[in-house]
């Protein structure tokens, strides 16, 4: 017979109940996605970083935000978080994919920062901690 006492009763309650939450936090955006609420948007934690995602209808990315890291290039801080699928051009690079979704006529991935176009490339931008970056499909 195994006896545990009242403390560790409680910490294993405790472990128990965020396990139920974390469990139906997961059935919803499960059940989010399969009904196709039209856009929606999650914020994944990452470890110095949120990445929000935006999916549309279809149930496809469509968005991408996440925060600059003072020094950095906002092509190097999308790689940390996403996968991308890049085409190398003599004038710089160019997202062709995110994630393994695909921009290619009539909407390509573009970039923005601080909630305007990018006047530059991803690769060429050194992001600061203020700065705001989004790639949106359109």
């Amino acid at each position: 017979m195994i006896t545990i006492a009242t403390g560790q009763k409680e910490q294993i309650m405790s472990k128990l109940a965020k396990s139920k939450i974390n469990i139906i936090v997961g059935v919803i955006v499960i059940l989010a996605i399969a009904v196709g609420l039209g856009s929606w948007a999650y914020v994944a934690n990452t470890p110095s970083h949120k990445l929000s995602v935006v999916v549309n209808s279809q149930n496809q990315l469509s968005e991408v935000s996440y925060k600059g890291q003072a020094g950095v290039n906002a092509m190097t801080l999308l790689e940390r978080h996403v996968t991308v699928g890049v085409k190398h051009y003599s004038f710089g690079d160019f997202v062709t994919s995110i994630n393994g979704v695909v921009g290619n006529g009539p909407k390509y991935w573009t970039f923005y920062i601080n909630g305007k176009e990018a006047a530059m490339g991803a690769s060429s931008y050194v992001t600061k901690n203020s700065d705001t970056l989004t790639w949106k499909l359109q």
